[in-house]
């Protein structure tokens, strides 16, 4: 892991728009782009761990870097991201307050990496820039926590159920049983996160309800499905 300079000129492009940034006057975009270095990290080095004070904010450029936390119920949610739209500490770097959760490389990964000091003088130019990374914090928060609250009360491995139920029910499913549907895909069908169809399709594989493949659901019992599927619902 390591800092190797300043970003290339497709580097920048992605990140000029990605997330917080993305929706800034291009003025604003140039100047924070200015400042910190590129980040790399090699597959299961952590950007951040959980419990310390974040000292850099990060934006990812290329790979997956997973945050994972901890539900009351003590149960690790990972919260992938692959996508060039994310960015990680503005919060906790602000106000240094200790990381609720770590973040760790999947894939092999590239960042900006931003230290509290250049962030803190950037914020300082302009109040209003406060406001705007803040804002775009708290609604990554608020997702994880509609997460979490899925995990707690079981509404989201419940909707999974009767959702696949329904789809065995309703002649939806191809010859062999199954559906070729990415795991993302349905979530968003089932109007869960994707965390939550995880968790449900690792239940379900254990019970011998069905198997995953890439882009791809199997459903191999389904009476056992539509039995858990009513279980789940009774409470």
């Amino acid at each position: 892991m390591g800092n190797s300079g300043k970003l290339t000129a497709k580097q920048n492009d992605i990140l000029r728009g990605s997330g917080w940034l993305s929706t800034r006057s291009l003025a604003v975009k140039d100047a924070f782009l200015e400042l910190g270095a590129l980040k790399a990290l090699e597959i299961g080095q952590v950007l951040y761990p959980r419990g310390k004070a974040p000292t850099h904010v990060h934006g990812l450029i290329r790979g997956q870097i997973d945050v994972q936390l901890l539900a009351p119920n003590n149960d690790e949610l990972a919260f992938p991201s692959g996508q060039q739209s994310k960015w990680y500490s503005f919060s906790d770097v602000i106000t240094n307050e200790p990381a609720m959760g770590f973040a760790i490389a999947r894939q092999p990964s590239e960042l900006l990496s931003i230290s509290r000091r250049e962030l803190m003088h950037f914020l300082n130019a302009d109040p209003r820039r406060y406001i705007d990374i803040i804002a775009h914090d708290n609604a990554l928060r608020r997702q994880m926590q509609e997460v979490i609250a899925e995990i707690v009360t079981g509404d989201g491995v419940e909707l999974v159920a009767r959702r696949l139920a329904w789809m065995a029910d309703n002649d939806r499913l191809d010859a062999d049983n199954s559906v070729a549907i990415s795991q993302l895909d349905f979530a968003l069908a089932a109007g869960v996160s994707a965390p939550i169809v995880r968790r449900a399709f690792r239940d379900m594989r254990r019970r011998g309800i069905l198997e995953t493949y890439y882009g791809k659901i199997v459903i191999r019992d389904a009476e056992e499905l539509r039995h858990l599927a009513d279980k789940l619902g009774a409470g």
